[in-house]
């Protein structure tokens, strides 16, 4: 009886009280190119080119034809992608989002001897600390739409992987039923990700994570994947022995999925089971059985031999024993705390697509997914919410020698609000103002006055926390300066939680193309990671002036070169020879609220004062700079895990004689970038 009611078959969805209610649409949102990356000097020539200005004699990169790190919100570069033509074009999608663990995932580094922890910056603590203010539902919140963006990026032969563990596994399952279809659910694998686990009195030890996948449509790319030959597969699979020959082979069903008519074996005529076909032609099954390649069970179905050294191993099965975790002395570790072991994604890629084919991580960290992608031969798009992420990757890849590929900022962010001591964004913003000593406006969120020490009044701009302060906004806010209440700043400080991977650069461009329309001097500063402290204690006005006195909000660094060394060669050539004279970090953005913190703040800042260069992650030069796409043709860089090491300061390269602009970026071990153009 159904009460009048129409039941819909398999109508199940995952219900929680704040699921979005509209799947998101593709929004014509740019990607700012950071930088052009060239891991080996001899592919410089071979950047894929759409265009080249014959008046200016400018080249334009094919973005589409390149490989790209995108460094921001996944929700926006997915809506970007969408509306650049990218749909329907993802042939494999690999994530391995957060798991509502509540886990730490804050990075550590090793200089000297000494370890350092990172702070997260305010964007990158939704990425490593792996914490929802709302909880699950917050997490759901996240996830959901993520997913249909993804299912509109897949091609229609493509396929889904999503890693996840015990934690929100069993929600995700039912949501990706609803966003994919029940019926294009393939596999759920589960993989065994450590050997064995401490005990645990009141429950078994967790010692597997599990991947769902699911595909478009019913066809799709799938390479069977094998587990490869070993003695314990031979014990295991390969138990009987022929009696002619004396190898050790296994029995294999000879049936698969899809009604068949009966067939001939020997002098039987056999029906396969309800629901079944016999895997062979007739002619096959004849061959086999004149040369005994089939037995028959007590139930008389018949079953194939497979010889142990004719086979590339077994079938690779739903559970994942024979891939082994990373361990701490792993050769591939990248000293990054969610990274996957290689062989786990080289399984994955394999199976699931082709060479040639696009591979796409929109949850990359330290990108084990794209630099299998690059080995493998599949091109590849990868996105990352966190500079720490997108760092370990940029110095894999280089290593590894990869192909020309891109790092690319979003230029505006979407972010669920971050409310901090119960307030909005703009009290937060207001109290970050009276910290840093100025009076908030009324009617103008983020914007406040104070009378400098030299007795310049500055105009004083919090940025919001979750989104990277560009060049493209610090210009808007510097022409709104010197026009403001009639009578206009002199100064500009900016008070960002972060900034655009390539902001000093790209804020100069812009200053120089105003020329003397704009007359503020900008001054960019960073809040300190420990700034939530503070705000915890500002209760009252006595509060925060009593505090601001001790916050400190750092400055952005500052790199001086040394002038270029250029000596004339033979054939129009010369050599030009460049060096750092000093990379200065003002304030090292180590918290200073405990103990240990202090005590790392000190030592780091002995390790730096004897050597700058300990603090460089890596330096790049662009030896043609057009003024506007920084391209990587050389680099030294720190390297990860125990590859890390000291980078040189000095570089040496032989080109054309001729007038040229040479740019020089320097990123440091916090993220920070600095740097520098040079016309020669």
């Amino acid at each position: 009886m159904d009460n009048g009611k129409t039941r819909k078959k398999d109508s199940v969805r995952l219900v929680w009280d704040s699921k979005p209610r509209r799947a998101p649409n593709p929004k014509d949102i740019e990607f700012q190119t950071a930088e052009v990356v060239i891991p080996n000097p001899a592919h410089r020539e071979q950047l894929p080119l759409s265009f080249r200005d014959g008046n200016l004699g400018e080249a334009e990169i094919d973005k589409q034809k390149m490989n790209r790190l995108i460094w921001g919100d996944n929700l926006l570069a997915m809506q970007a992608l969408l509306s650049q033509g990218y749909e329907g074009k993802i042939n494999l999608i690999y994530i391995d989002p957060p798991f509502d663990s509540k886990a730490d995932y804050s990075h550590k580094m090793t200089i000297e001897g000494n370890e350092f922890t990172k702070e997260p910056s305010v964007i990158e603590r939704l990425a490593y600390k792996d914490t929802w203010a709302g909880g699950t539902d917050s997490y759901l919140d996240m996830l959901y739409p993520r997913l249909q963006l993804m299912k509109r990026l897949l091609a229609e032969d493509g396929s889904i992987y999503v890693h996840l563990d015990w934690h929100v596994g069993h929600y995700v399952k039912v949501m990706m039923d609803e966003v994919f279809g029940k019926e294009n659910f393939v596999n759920e694998i589960v993989w065994q990700k450590l050997t064995s686990a401490k005990s645990q009195s009141k429950k078994y030890p967790n010692i597997h994570d599990t991947l769902f996948l699911y595909s478009k449509r019913e066809s799709f790319i799938f390479n069977i994947p094998y587990v490869a030959k070993s003695e314990k597969l031979l014990k295991t699979h390969y138990r009987y022995t022929d009696e002619k020959t004396g190898k050790r082979y296994s029995l294999a069903d000879f049936t698969q999925k899809g009604q068949g008519a009966p067939k001939r074996f020997g002098d039987k005529i056999l029906s396969p089971p309800s629901g079944k076909h016999w895997i062979w032609s007739q002619e096959r099954i004849d061959d086999a059985i004149k040369e005994g390649l089939i037995i028959f069970s007590d139930s008389g179905l018949p079953y194939v031999k497979r010889f142990y050294d004719e086979t590339k191993g077994n079938v690779a099965e739903d559970i994942w024993t024979d891939i082994n975790p990373l361990n701490p002395m792993a050769k591939e570790r990248v000293n990054y705390d969610t990274q996957k072991p290689s062989a786990l994604l080289e399984r994955i890629i394999k199976a699931s697509s082709n060479e040639g084919d696009l591979v796409a991580d929109f949850f990359s960290g330290s990108s084990t997914t794209l630099a299998v992608a690059e080995k493998l031969n599949r091109r590849w798009i990868g996105c990352e919410l966190g500079k720490v992420g997108i760092q370990v990757t940029r110095a894999r890849l280089v290593e590894q020698q990869a192909k020309p590929f891109l790092i690319e900022n979003i230029g505006n962010y979407q972010r669920e609000m971050i409310y901090l001591t119960g307030g909005r964004i703009y009290e937060m913003q207001n109290l970050i103002l009276k910290l840093y000593g100025a009076t908030p406006r009324d009617k103008m969120s983020g914007l406040g006055i104070r009378k400098a020490e030299d007795g310049i009044e500055e105009l004083v701009y919090v940025g919001y926390p979750d989104r990277p302060v560009t060049a493209g906004k610090a210009e808007e806010l510097a022409l709104q300066a010197q026009k403001l209440d009639g009578r206009g700043y002199k100064r500009l400080i900016i008070l960002g939680w972060d900034y655009e991977y390539n902001y000093p650069q790209a804020l100069e461009s812009r200053k120089k193309a105003l020329k003397d329309k704009l007359k503020v001097e900008v001054i960019s500063r960073d809040i300190p990671p420990d700034i939530y402290d503070y705000l915890k204690k500002a209760k009252t006005e006595e509060d925060i002036e009593a505090l601001s006195e001790k916050v400190k909000f750092y400055e952005r660094p500052y790199l001086k070169m040394e002038s270029p060394k250029i000596k004339d060669l033979k054939d129009g050539k010369s050599e030009i020879a460049l060096s750092i004279k000093r990379y200065v970090l003002m304030d090292i953005p180590i918290s200073q609220t405990s103990k240990k913190g202090q005590e790392d703040y000190a030592a780091l800042m002995k390790i730096a004062k004897d050597n700058f260069a300990v603090l460089i992650d890596y330096w790049a030069i662009d030896w043609d700079y057009d003024g506007f796409t920084f391209k990587s043709q050389w680099q030294a860089f720190r390297g990860n895990g125990k590859k890390a090491k000291t980078v040189i300061t000095e570089a040496k390269e032989t080109l054309e004689k001729k007038k040229r602009s040479i740019a020089i970026r320097v990123v440091d071990i916090f993220g920070n970038d600095a740097g520098a153009v040079l016309d020669v």
